[in-house]
């Protein structure tokens, strides 16, 4: 069978939320799924799903697309702070509930039915029922794309115990695969050997 290549173009005639779901749809590549807060310059917590998240350095450094006129985004840029919660399957509802746009001076925690607790080292609240928590401070931000040095971090004990396996069944971290899809982390396998 010949491999054909196609390019990955909408098609003609689609709304920008359908040529963004398309693209989504197409993207092939999994995206983890996080729960960011943030807090305003008024203390008003914000709490916003992203999926275009990455661990640029362990327990160091990570960084995130969010779009500026975004609460999370104006947020960040005001104070400088924010957390990274890694939400469970068991509150998949209340985590895609903050991927609706509230208006600025709304608590989309309260909205989500999600508990805030205290942050260690910044203001944002993490969110209690998620499975780990990555305090962090603004290191720098460029157009959409922003990068935060890790302050803290906590995770609950449960994931910490056990093997790779046994940990990642707990913590039933979610990725999106799609535009309306989201999937859980499935067989574990061992790297192969250096050659």
């Amino acid at each position: 069978m010949v491999k054909v290549n196609i390019p990955l173009k909408p098609p003609e005639g689609l709304s920008e939320e359908e040529k963004r779901d398309w693209k989504r749809d197409k993207s092939l590549i999994v995206r983890p799924i996080v729960l960011i807060t943030t807090m305003s310059k008024r203390g008003i917590p914000n709490a916003a799903i992203k999926t275009n998240f990455m661990v640029s350095s362990s327990l160091r450094e990570v960084a995130f697309a969010c779009a500026k006129e975004h609460d999370t985004a104006k947020n960040i840029l005001e104070t400088k702070e924010f957390v990274v919660n890694v939400p469970s399957e068991e509150i998949v509802k209340e985590t895609f509930v903050t991927a609706v746009s509230f208006p600025h001076d709304v608590n989309e925690l309260e909205k989500a039915g999600l508990t805030a607790i205290p942050s260690e080292k910044v203001k944002p609240p993490r969110i209690k029922a998620c499975k780990a928590h990555f305090e962090c401070v603004l290191k720098w931000h460029k157009e959409d794309i922003f990068v935060g040095r890790v302050v803290a971090a906590s995770a609950d004990d449960d994931v910490l115990k056990g093997n790779i396996i046994e940990r990642q069944r707990n913590v039933r971290q979610m990725f999106v695969v799609g535009a309306k899809e989201y999937g859980l982390i499935g067989k574990i396998k061992k790297m192969p050997p250096e050659i």
